[in-house]
């Protein structure tokens, strides 16, 4: 192997000048471009082409050493190179064996391997992308892997070659699998029998990919697991994995359709992350952060004692939507966690589940009361967002921390549906008449016990989409009231992406400073930092 020739293929066949996927042999290559559309095959080769390129692009009359004599890169310790290679796209790594002697086998030393054809060099053909990584680990078959990531668009002719490849990554004690085949048509991939049990395994991310239900799993050394699109994944699957990952910190559930508990007495597991899974019930006393996230379409039973961290970013899956009833169980599982989450330190809370709020404060029903110190706002700040907002902040009476990220509306969902039934009529007008900094002006009363106690707010503002007569006064509004009535605050940070002189789209820094800096302040020490991205 350390001659750099194998019977299946040389480093010269992996990829071509532009660093894309090769599947064209060696001798299929062409060499009238000076070595350029290709590895050399020789030493003298390699030596012949680095002192040519050198010439070309670089004058050394004035120097007293050679060009090879001058490269200091290539004098570290092999150890230091290979972490450089390690921090490069693979074929960019692999690239650099046409350097010179020094470099020609580096690369099959690096211990981290990711395929993807999103790599910027390559649109290969899924097939030229299996032959890549075949040849690849057969070139560098006697080097470890710590880290083996494949993205792929996988077809079911790909299912052999697959299990070759976890085979070998299996068989060289790799800590970290990435498994990520997205298909258009066609069964999906099935871990084979040998990955069920394995020592090593210390992070797993499985796309597309399906599990047998009825396999015993045994990883004991596994603390992050990510599940996503497995269409036999269960109940009695999840119950499975739990008992045989005895130290399993983080668990993400993506699009498990059939996952509906989640019952586990682990004293390792810390973090759980739901996104699109119809789960109906979680007890994890040990669970310190839940991220809800994506689509749910039922309501909810959580038993989490000691959860510090929470993030509500979902939609209500609704078949007939804009109707009243879609509201009230919206309402009601809005009401319900916020109910169950009432102790955590974070809250975060997206743009469907604020709009969800506005409904009821319009409707005169109030959220629960939550006692977080710190309350992160992910928000488009409509019309549609303020009156959640406002129920939000009101009833945070613990309040330490406020953070709006502003981002751009994901299709203004709780307008749409508003606007489509003739019951909401009411709020309609509200919404359309809605005076953003006039809004807060008129909550200030009732704001005011609830920002005795804030200290920091920090706006990250990514909002690009938003116009300035409304938006930015809306938002002038809001940091007015939390000023004037905000006695141990801090600081007030603005991060803004705004470009300056783009129309009404922006908003001038030295406007927002004049502003902000002529509104009254409760506490004399708080400072205003704004930043420009």
């Amino acid at each position: 192997m350390e001659d750099g020739s194998h019977s299946g293929g040389s480093d010269s066949d992996l990829i071509d000048s532009d660093g894309s996927y090769s599947d064209r042999t060696h001798r299929d290559r062409s060499y009238r471009d000076g070595g350029r559309s290709s590895f050399s095959g020789s030493s003298s080769d390699d030596d012949s082409f680095d002192r040519r390129s050198a010439r070309r692009r670089y004058d050394y009359s004035h120097r007293p050493n050679s060009y090879l004599e001058d490269d200091r890169i290539s004098d570290l310790p092999d150890l230091i190179l290979i972490q450089i290679l390690s921090l490069l796209p693979l074929t960019d790594a692999i690239a650099t064996a046409r350097l010179s002697k020094r470099w020609r086998f580096l690369w099959k030393m690096v211990p981290n391997l990711a395929f993807s054809p999103y790599d910027h060099h390559s649109n290969a053909r899924p097939s030229a992308l299996v032959s890549f990584i075949d040849k690849v680990l057969l070139l560098r078959e006697r080097s470890s892997i710590n880290k083996f990531s494949v993205q792929l668009d996988y077809r079911r002719e790909f299912r052999s070659a697959v299990d070759v490849w976890l085979h070998v990554a299996t068989g060289k004690n790799v800590e970290e699998i990435y498994l990520d085949l997205e298909r258009d048509r066609g069964a999906p991939y099935t871990l084979p029998k040998n990955l069920y049990t394995n020592s090593s395994l210390v992070k797993l991310t499985l796309r597309d990919c399906n599990m047998n239900p009825n396999a015993v799993f045994s990883w004991p050394s596994l603390r992050i697991l990510s599940i996503s699109y497995d269409d036999e994944f269960n109940d009695n699957s999840i119950a499975s994995i739990l008992s045989g990952c005895p130290v399993l910190e983080s668990l993400e559930l993506r699009k498990c359709v059939d996952v509906s508990r989640l019952n586990t007495m682990s004293a390792s597991l810390k973090r759980l992350t739901i996104r699109s899974c119809d789960m109906m019930q979680i007890s994890a006393p040990k669970v310190e952060s839940l991220s809800i996230l994506g689509f749910t379409e039922t309501t909810m039973s959580l038993d989490l004692p000691s959860l510090l961290h929470a993030t509500l970013n979902f939609e209500l899956r609704i078949v007939k939507k804009g109707s009243k009833d879609s509201y009230q169980k919206s309402g009601r599982l809005m009401t319900y966690l916020l109910e169950t989450l009432n102790g955590v330190e974070e809250l975060k809370i997206g743009t469907w589940c604020i709009q969800v709020l506005s409904v009821l404060e319009m409707q005169n029903l109030t959220c629960p009361t939550t006692t977080c110190k710190r309350l992160i706002l992910n928000t488009s700040f409509t019309r549609w967002d303020l009156p959640g907002m406002a129920n939000l902040l009101r009833n945070s009476v613990s309040l330490e921390t406020l953070v709006l990220n502003m981002t751009r509306a994901s299709g203004g969902r709780g307008e749409i549906l508003l606007r489509k039934k003739d019951g909401f009529k009411k709020l309609n007008q509200f919404y359309n008449e809605l005076d953003g900094k006039k809004y807060w002006n008129s909550q200030e009363g009732a704001l005011v016990n609830s920002l005795q106690g804030l200290k920091i707010v920090k706006i990250i503002d990514d909002n690009v989409y938003n116009t300035y007569d409304w938006y930015s006064e809306c938002l002038l509004g809001l940091l007015q009231v939390i000023l004037k009535n905000a006695r141990m605050l801090e600081k007030v940070v603005i991060c803004s992406n705004k470009i300056e002189n783009h129309g009404s789209l922006r908003l001038n820094s030295m406007e927002v400073a004049q502003t902000l800096l002529s509104f009254p302040k409760a506490s004399p020490s708080a400072v205003i930092l704004y930043y420009k991205s």
